[in-house]
């Protein structure tokens, strides 16, 4: 992380367990339930159900466009009151009713019960599950809070690994109907007890600092790093970061803002076009069902060991050059995808993206925490969740429009590539802010 660091000597693990590794486990939990409403697992269903109910794919496509954007505005509500009443209620009722809308899913018959059954199920998904983990968890955390996302990123890896291997599977054996209730069941099962029983929206809530400090040990070590300063020695085994604070207000002031949120949104409709069109695009290619969905379940595997290298890099390495070379690399995966023809080039592909997916999945939740601190963070991130969520919706449907226009992909991924590459430049541009910084001590390992 980019936050300049002191020292104390030592370390308040010694005192005993840190809640915020339960908070962990239960955000990779929701990132695991939230994985079942993503593009790559929606697009097992396209083809299954426009064959049988006779809709196109555009049709199909058009109901988790207006979900995930009414779900993007819900989070200029959502967010703030996440900083204000805490996340455990809101995610509660919110597995709740994605798992029933799942459930639902598999007694549609008619077009208009897809769109209200959709709408509901995108909202829920881009309004909570998509908002809280990143509001939350870096709260809990400012020196650790790299590789504590990547900690819990391993739970939406893995649900995306997983996923849709059980689903597909299910619809080959049973059909999809079978398939959405088992999705509904999975959302039940993994996420509705560890939230209500053990999610805390902040350590201030239990009298912890981030990083496992009390307020007894802020005040001892504040005390310590003093003395330290004025002997300038001693070996480092904590750091006391100096975190940055701003507010909603502040945050709109500043370049980084628009810069992050433009290359943030416009990556996001990269992605979900590519999500959610895969499984097609590859088995219009001439490759088997089988090797399109191994390829999907492969970007995640692989996305795995490389959320963890990114979550302990981001802690080194400026974030905007993190993500400016990881931008690039989308466009590179684009280009790879391309030229896919073979299993091998599908696999290829899966590497390729799933890498790249690896290290934005864990930085993009770091980085506006590192902008703009823990204080106000569900109110900035409120705030850019409406554009963020619009062009998320956007890209499935503008590929489904591209391919009903054109008959193929080609146009659109060739645009996708641009719009890739021509994003990292934000990041170049994307300096961060310097405001008045208090001293907030946070423990991590010695450099």
């Amino acid at each position: 992380m980019q936050q300049k660091a002191a020292s104390a000597s030592r370390s308040p693990a010694k005192r005993g367990f840190y809640y915020g590794w339960v908070i962990v486990v239960v955000t990779g939990l929701i990132q695991f339930a939230g994985g079942t409403e993503t593009f790559p697992v929606l697009g097992l269903f396209l083809a299954p159900m426009t064959d049988e109910l006779g809709w196109s794919r555009a049709s199909f496509s058009a109901p988790m466009t207006i979900g995930t954007i009414l779900g993007g505005f819900a989070g200029i509500l959502v967010g703030p009151a996440i900083d204000k009443y805490g996340a455990r209620w809101i995610m509660t009722v919110a597995a709740v009713v994605l798992g029933s809308t799942f459930f639902l899913m598999g007694f549609v018959t008619e077009l208009w019960q897809h769109f209200v059954l959709q709408i509901i199920a995108r909202g829920v998904t881009a309004g909570a599950f998509f908002l809280v983990v990143g509001i939350v968890l870096p709260k809990w955390f400012v020196a650790m809070r790299g590789r504590a996302t990547a900690y819990s990123g391993v739970g939406g890896r893995l649900g995306h690994f997983l996923t849709p291997i059980m689903v597909q599977t299910v619809i080959a054996l049973f059909g999809w109907r079978a398939a959405w209730a088992s999705l509904g069941f999975l959302v039940w099962g993994v996420a509705i007890i560890p939230v209500f029983f053990f999610l805390k929206s902040k350590p201030e809530d239990m009298g912890l600092l981030p990083d496992g400090l009390t307020a007894e040990d802020a005040a001892r070590l504040k005390a310590e790093e003093e003395e330290k300063q004025k002997a300038k020695g001693g070996r480092r085994s904590l750091r006391v970061v100096q975190e940055v604070s701003l507010g909603p207000k502040e945050a709109l002031r500043t370049r980084a803002f628009y810069l992050m949120l433009l290359a943030q949104s416009l990556l996001s409709l990269v992605i979900s076009g590519l999500h959610f069109h895969w499984f097609a695009y590859m088995t219009g290619q001439g490759l088997s069902n089988t090797v399109a969905v191994a390829s999907i379940s492969l970007a995640s595997l692989v996305g795995i060991p490389v959320s963890f290298l990114a979550g302990f890099l981001a802690e080194r390495v400026h974030v905007r050059y993190i993500l400016l070379v990881t931008y690039l690399g989308f466009a590179l995966s684009v280009l790879v995808l391309l030229n896919t023809t073979t299993p091998f080039m599908a696999y290829l592909y899966a590497i390729s993206l799933g890498s790249f997916s690896g290290v934005t999945f864990t930085v993009s939740l770091v980085v506006w925490a590192d902008y703009y601190g823990r204080g106000s963070l569900g109110a900035i991130r409120g705030m850019t969740s409406p554009i963020n969520q619009m062009t998320n919706a956007s890209g499935p449907l503008v590929a489904a429009l591209a391919f009903d226009l054109t008959g193929g992909y080609t146009a659109i991924l060739w645009t996708f590539l641009a719009i890739a590459g021509g994003t990292s430049l934000c990041w170049l541009l994307a300096t961060p802010p310097k405001p008045k910084a208090a001293p907030v001590p946070a423990a991590a390992p010695v450099d």
